[in-house]
């Protein structure tokens, strides 16, 4: 699982790859995020497809503006360099592993 931490890396590892890649939006402030960290690295770990976790821990990282990151953690799908599929985290809860589960079923074909 790919861990990205600046907007340059995003571009490169995320937005420069040929491979669709799930993407959990996270910061290392959010206990939610901490929360649903390890059912993402689990799910990451059982599948053959490209995980990120993208943290967006500085207020001014563009990446919270350019893809309207309102609530972490947020799970989307990149492919050719948009977003595909996105799945928000709830404001107060995130997410858990019913939602992920829900979501990679969901885009399961892209991947595939």
């Amino acid at each position: 699982m790919l861990k990205v931490r600046d907007p340059d890396a995003f571009q490169r590892e995320i937005l420069g790859s040929k491979e669709p890649t799930v993407v959990m939006f996270s910061a290392t402030w959010c206990p939610f995020c901490r929360r649903f960290q390890a059912d993402f690295e689990r799910l990451a770990s059982s599948r053959p497809w490209r995980f990120a976790a993208v943290y967006l821990d500085d207020e001014d990282n563009p990446l919270w503006d350019d893809y309207a990151v309102e609530v972490v953690p947020t799970l989307a799908l990149f492919r050719d360099g948009t977003i595909a599929a996105r799945q928000d985290g709830v404001l107060g809860y995130g997410l858990d592993k019913k939602m992920i589960a829900e979501f990679v079923r969901g885009v399961e074909p892209v991947l595939a």
